[in-house]
């Protein structure tokens, strides 16, 4: 995108169209009706997309929710995302909630909070430190760490990623990868080539390749080693 485009600020309360800019900055509560293209967009505060996003960096102080497709090279959340179409990145970290009810796709996926991806969630690197409830319907990479944090930090993002109380943990239907570590997490299928469970996990069925260890305090219905083609 051409860098000596216009840039957008809204101070405040306020609204805007759509369209290309190069940076875009809401500082309070703004609303945008339409498509967003931009180098750059800064919310502290809340916004209100009516359209698909594409941006280079995408950064979240507050709140933010994009009513079409969320697409950026790096995003970083320090609060509530929710995305209802797809979300494509190649880089996100995130310190709150995300919901996607489309598909997420990244490179690299950081994740300490809590999330709901109603589709798939694909990361070559994903590593999730939950603290609260998480779920998506099926997850995919090539090194997958789930962890539990046992203690939330913030009191604003722990009400909103916890209204139900304070169980944290993951459930999901399929998990398959290559390096797979999980604590906490409620799966039907598990695959992989090396896979660890830590304390917390419950899963109806693993299947590896390479090594699988399993912690004391896990439940597995059944395993088995897979030959490897």
């Amino acid at each position: 995108m051409e860098k000596n485009m216009m840039n957008l600020e809204i101070k405040g309360s306020g609204s805007s169209e759509g369209g290309k800019y190069n940076t875009v900055v809401i500082k309070g509560n703004g609303k945008i009706d339409g498509n967003l293209d931009c180098n750059y967009l800064e919310v502290q505060g809340h916004c209100e997309v009516n359209g698909n996003v594409k941006s280079e960096s995408v950064k979240v102080n507050g709140n933010n929710s994009i009513k079409g497709d969320l697409e950026a090279d790096e995003i970083e959340i320090h609060g509530e995302v929710n995305v209802d179409g797809n979300l494509s990145v190649e880089k996100i970290h995130t310190h709150g909630m995300i919901s996607v009810n489309g598909n997420c796709n990244a490179e690299s996926f950081t994740m300490e909070g809590a999330f709901k991806i109603r589709g798939l969630l694909n990361a070559g690197e994903l590593e999730l430190k939950l603290h609260g409830p998480s779920e998506a319907r099926e997850i995919g990479g090539e090194k997958i760490m789930v962890k539990r944090n046992g203690r939330v930090k913030f009191t604003r993002i722990r009400k909103l990623i916890m209204p139900f109380g304070f169980d944290t943990g993951l459930t999901t239907d399929i998990i398959e990868g290559d390096e797979i570590y999980l604590e906490y997490t409620n799966a039907k299928v598990v695959r992989g080539n090396d896979i660890e469970l830590g304390s917390g996990c419950n899963i109806k069925l693993i299947e590896y390749q390479n090594e699988f260890k399993q912690h004391e305090e896990a439940e597995v219905v059944t395993y088995k080693k897979i030959r490897k083609t």
